[in-house]
C-alpha cells in the first residue's frame, strides 16, 4: 500500500508548485487542483448568488482527487502514492467561511454537511498532511502577479478570514478532535519566501514514512 498526502494553504499560498516539484522528489502522482472557469467565474462575479454551486461542485470533484489518490495507492504501479493539491477537508474550510459570511444558507450548509460527512467517510486518512502557511497579505501579492482574470477581486480581508478557517482546522486536527486526527501527521511550513526548497521536506518526509 502506498502513501496518499494532502497539501493546503490558502489562496496564493503556493500550493500547486509546491505539489509539482515535491510530487517527483518523492515519487508520488500528483492530483492538482480541479478547475471549471465557468462556474469559477459565476462564483467569483456574484459569491452570494453562487457560493453553494460552486462549494458542492468542488465538493464532489475533490470526491474524485481523493478516489483517484486511494487508487494510485493502492496499485503502486508507477508511483509509491499520490499527493492531492486540496483535500475535502481543506475545501470545506472555504464552504464553512461563505457560511459564516451568508453567502451560504443555513439550509444550505445543513445538506452541504450531510453530503461532506458521507464523503469523508469514504476514504482512508492521508497519511500526512502538508499546511503551506502564507501570510495573506503574501498571498494576496502572488494572486496578484499570476494574475487571472476571475481572482482580480480578490482582497486581504477574503484571504484573513480564510487563513482563520485553515488554523482552526489543523488545530482540531493536531488536538485529535477531528476524524482525520488519529493516524495522520501534520506538517506546518512557512511559506512567505518564494521559490523555497522542498528537497528538506522531501528528505524529512523519506526518513519519517519510510518512503
Amino acid at each position: 500500500m502506498g502513501i496518499v498526502i494532502g497539501v493546503e494553504g490558502i489562496i496564493g499560498a503556493g500550493k500547486s508548485t509546491f505539489v509539482k516539484k515535491i510530487s517527483g522528489a518523492l515519487n508520488l502522482r500528483p492530483i492538482h487542483e480541479p478547475v471549471d472557469a465557468e462556474i469559477l467565474d459565476a462564483f467569483y462575479r456574484d459569491p452570494k448568488g453562487n457560493a453553494y454551486d460552486f462549494q458542492f461542485d468542488m465538493l464532489l470533484k475533490r470526491w474524485d482527487a481523493h478516489d483517484l489518490a486511494q487508487a494510485e495507492a493502492r496499485s503502486c504501479f508507477e508511483y509509491s502514492g499520490a499527493i492531492i493539491d486540496r483535500t475535502l477537508v481543506g475545501d470545506r474550510c472555504f464552504a464553512k467561511m461563505h457560511h459564516r459570511e451568508g453567502n451560504i444558507s443555513d439550509t444550505q450548509w445543513k445538506i452541504y454537511e450531510r453530503f461532506f460527512t458521507k464523503a469523508l467517510s469514504k476514504f482512508e486518512t492521508p497519511a500526512v498532511l502538508i499546511f503551506l502557511d502564507a501570510d495573506p497579505s503574501v498571498a494576496l501579492e502572488r494572486v496578484k502577479n499570476r494574475n487571472r482574470g476571475a481572482e482580480a477581486g480578490m482582497n486581504l480581508d477574503y484571504l484573513t478570514k480564510l487563513r482563520k478557517e485553515y488554523l482552526d482546522l489543523i488545530s482540531e486536527i493536531e488536538a485529535k478532535m477531528h476524524p482525520w486526527g488519529a493516524g495522520m501527521v501534520v506538517v506546518r511550513e512557512a511559506w512567505n519566501v518564494d521559490h523555497q526548497e522542498v528537497a528538506p521536506i522531501a528528505e524529512a518526509l523519506k526518513d519519517r514514512m519510510k518512503l
